[in-house]
């Protein structure tokens, strides 16, 4: 799933900021990488995983929306990440509820650009963002990923 097609949403939904939207384009596009270097499910070129690495090690500390908010965003990506690698090992578990809170837990950096349209444009936009990145932006469906993952 590309971000980009939903920028206008979010710029809305940010108040305008670009530089919030930038942050959350940039953070999915590293997420994708990541997952997908995981996964080894998706072709992937050298390309794509430099620009994932130049920013996990310098885009970010530059990016001028996290400079602004260091200390929330850090334990935001943190959880983030913490919720994305659990999901993997409950992907792999064969269980199926530990395959069902995978798909939730997998959903993590929407709340991390939840977060960032919290400290945009505060906590009535960030319901609204909340709302609509589960329900429009996300393109993976639970009976989707649980055929994906064995269920019949």
């Amino acid at each position: 799933m590309s971000l980009h097609p939903i920028t206008g949403k979010l710029l809305e939904l940010c108040n305008g900021d670009a530089q919030a939207v930038r942050f959350i384009e940039d953070f999915w596009s590293f997420c994708v990488t990541w997952d997908d270097l995981i996964d080894r499910d998706k072709p992937f070129d050298n390309e794509r995983i430099n620009n994932a690495m130049l920013w996990a090690l310098f885009g970010l500390n530059d990016d001028p929306f996290y400079q602004r908010y260091p200390a929330v965003l850090r334990a935001s990506i943190m959880q983030c990440i913490a919720s994305w690698m659990t999901a993997n090992k409950f992907e792999h578990s064969g269980q199926r509820d530990r395959i069902e809170q995978a798909y939730f837990l997998r959903c993590s950096p929407f709340d991390v650009f939840s977060t960032v349209v919290l400290l945009a444009s505060g906590f009535q936009k960030q319901l609204a963002a909340v709302e609509y990145l589960r329900t429009f932006a996300a393109d993976d469906r639970l009976a989707d990923y649980l055929t994906e993952h064995g269920e019949k």
